[in-house]
């Protein structure tokens, strides 16, 4: 019995995929789910009866960590994917960025609960430096209203606060590994780099695809970009309008609204300068990536790609500065609320009352005026806007 389990686990893989985020974790995602028919025909599953549901899987999993995202269709859907997992004879991947915070006590969990298959740990990295503005951008997408001086502030003190706390969670390298790599060999450690800044994305896909033993030659990388950067000056607008918003939003409105209709197709498509950090912070960034390199290095994990690709390059003199430019906020606004303004319907209905947050568009609008209360430039786009709204008769 036990030879016939110990045959059982050693014939099949499976890959847990832990991040970390911002490290081309969604664009591998998206292409996984692209090529799920040709890869399952190779014998890997990519499970899921949509893009979403190995994130709901994890959110069902570690509810306790994720309670305020709790969605219809994720209660359920973490014991639905371990048993669609269990009844695949060849391998499988499940990826996701959100089990990187695990504790060990939550990795184990993940582990005991998929002892049917030899488990693989893969985790993607990149150049530290480049890391710090990609997270903080992510966070203001979602919702976040810490600037980027003080999250660059917290992450160099010395003393853990909540901010802090919040990054190392998902980006600390070492501990991410150690945790998910716990009772495993190393050499079923697999740490994937990504590609310096201007490489091509398919160098990333194939990496990645080679631990799973998959030859991604024919498979294509068009998929486009769901995933938008912004410039600073956008990222800033963004988080003041949160900042202004407040909780009058539930998630799934603004993420829908503000996340994906605002930030992604009004702000992302925007030619901006890139957020980068500031010169003082590089001795900073690059003594954190050293520490990382020596860490995996030292653990004796299987690499794919090139350490180097994870120490900062020395700073960039045409990246945009640390600080608010202004004049770049103002355009980002007044573009911002002249297309809100063309898209708002006629209202059907009579005004709200007064205390009672708007809803959609209107929400929105209010909260870039509140924002922009404490901004001459915003508060001139303010009334830019009131020139460009359409008149409204009952």
């Amino acid at each position: 019995m036990t030879s016939a389990t110990s045959t059982t686990r050693a014939s099949r893989r499976l890959y847990l995929h832990v991040g970390l985020p911002k490290t081309g974790t969604t664009m591998l995602q998206e292409l996984m789910w692209l090529h799920r028919d040709s890869l399952a025909d190779g014998g890997l599953l990519y499970p899921g009866q949509d893009p979403a549901a190995q994130h709901r899987a994890a959110m069902d999993v570690h509810a306790g960590r994720y309670r305020q995202w709790h969605e219809p269709g994720v209660v359920g859907s973490w014991s639905s994917l371990v048993e669609r997992l269990r009844s695949w004879h060849g391998d499988a991947v499940f990826s996701t960025e959100l089990l990187a915070p695990a504790s060990p006590d939550e990795a184990r969990q993940v582990r005991e609960a998929l002892h049917f298959a030899e488990i693989h740990v893969v985790c993607t990295v990149r150049d530290f430096a480049r890391q710090v503005p990609s997270v903080w951008q992510e966070n203001v997408k979602t919702r976040h209203t810490t600037s980027f001086d003080e999250l660059l502030a917290a992450l160099r003190s010395p003393e853990l606060t909540d901010v802090s706390r919040g990054f190392w969670d998902f980006q600390d390298l070492p501990r991410v590994l150690r945790t998910w790599g716990a009772s495993l060999p190393p050499e079923r450690v697999h740490v994937v780099t990504v590609p310096r800044r201007g490489g091509s994305t398919r160098v990333l896909w194939e990496r990645f695809a080679a631990v799973l033993g998959v030859d991604a030659r024919h498979l294509h990388t068009d998929v486009g970009s769901h995933n938008q950067s912004l410039g600073f000056a956008e990222t800033e607008l963004l988080r003041r309008v949160n900042v202004a918003l407040g909780d009058d939003l539930d998630w799934p409105r603004y993420a829908e609204f503000v996340k994906d209709h605002v930030a992604a197709t009004i702000l992302a498509r925007r030619e901006s300068p890139r957020l980068a950090l500031p010169a003082d912070a590089h001795d900073w960034a690059r003594h954190a990536a050293t520490r990382f390199v020596g860490d995996i290095t030292d653990s004796g994990y299987h690499i794919v790609g090139d350490l180097d690709d994870l120490l900062p390059e020395p700073p960039d003199p045409d990246a945009q500065p640390a600080e608010a430019d202004q004049s770049r906020m103002l355009a980002a606004a007044v573009e911002t609320i002249a297309t809100l303004a063309r898209e708002e319907p006629r209202p059907s209905d009579g005004p709200p009352p007064p205390d009672e947050p708007r809803p959609g568009m209107a929400g929105v609008l209010d909260a870039v005026r509140r924002a922009s209360d404490d901004s001459p430039p915003l508060n001139h786009a303010r009334r830019l806007y009131r020139r460009v709204r359409p008149s409204r008769r009952a």
